[in-house]
C-alpha cells in the first residue's frame, strides 16, 4: 500500500479535480484507468492513490515518483476540467515518526488544507509558518497524523491530514490553535478551503525501488 512519510525520499503528485456531485463516480473511474493504463508503467512510478470528497465536488489523485526526472504530467481526462497539477515534496509531519498507509479500507478521513501563493517568492516564509501551525495543530483530539507539503515550483503548499472523524476535525477548525498566524498566511497564500473530509477509494501496490 501507499505509504506517506518524509522520510521515503519520494516526490509526490498532486492533481486535484473539480467536479459536479453527479459526475464524480465517473471522474473517479476515468482517473483510476488513467493510472492503471498509463502512469504506473512509467518508469519510476512508486504508487497511485485516487481520493473523493464526501461533498462529491474533488477528487484528487496522489502518485509518488522516485525522482523529479521519472515525474511526468496526470494524463488528460476527457470531458472534466483540467486539474491543478503540481510536483511536492514533504517538508514537515506529525507526529514526527508517524508514517499515513493508505488504503481504500483505512480507519478515518482525509483533510486536504490547499494553499496557493500569490507568488512563488512568498513559500518559503509560508513554510515557515506552517511549520509553526503544524506544531499548535499537534496532539489536537482526533488528528491522527498531518503530511505537510510544498510545491518544487514554489505555487502551493498542501496539508495530508488524516482525521478520526469528520466532528473532530470540525471541533478543531472551529477553534484552530493556529489561528494567531492566519492573518499572515492568508497575506501570502489563498486558501482554497473545503470543510469536507475524503475518503481513500483506491491505491496501488507500492512499487520496489532499486
Amino acid at each position: 500500500m501507499p505509504i506517506v512519510s518524509q522520510n521515503n525520499g519520494f516526490l509526490a503528485e498532486f492533481a486535484v479535480f473539480p467536479v459536479n456531485s453527479e459526475n464524480q463516480a465517473q471522474l473517479v473511474q476515468q482517473v483510476v484507468e488513467s493510472i492503471e493504463s498509463t502512469v504506473k508503467q512509467h518508469s519510476g512510478f512508486v504508487s497511485g492513490t485516487v481520493v473523493r470528497s464526501l461533498d462529491g465536488l474533488r477528487v484528487t489523485s496522489y502518485i509518488q515518483w522516485a525522482d523529479h526526472n521519472s515525474y511526468i504530467l496526470m494524463q488528460p481526462i476527457h470531458n472534466f476540467v483540467p486539474p491543478d497539477t503540481h510536483l511536492f515534496e514533504i517538508f514537515a509531519q506529525e507526529p514526527k515518526n508517524r508514517e499515513l498507509h493508505l488504503s481504500p479500507d483505512m480507519d478515518g478521513l482525509i483533510n486536504f488544507g490547499i494553499f496557493k501563493m500569490k507568488q512563488p517568492q512568498n513559500q518559503a516564509r509560508f513554510v515557515e509558518l506552517f511549520r509553526q501551525a503544524l506544531d499548535m495543530v499537534a496532539g489536537q483530539p482526533g488528528l491522527i497524523s498531518t503530511h505537510a507539503h510544498r510545491s518544487l515550483d514554489g505555487w502551493r503548499c498542501i496539508n495530508f491530514g488524516h482525521w478520526h472523524s469528520l466532528p473532530e476535525f470540525t471541533a478543531m477548525d472551529n477553534n484552530r490553535p493556529f489561528s494567531p498566524l492566519f492573518a499572515e498566511m492568508l497575506d501570502l497564500a489563498d486558501n482554497e478551503y473545503q470543510k469536507t473530509l475524503h475518503e481513500v477509494v483506491f491505491t496501488t501496490p507500492l512499487q520496489c525501488q532499486s
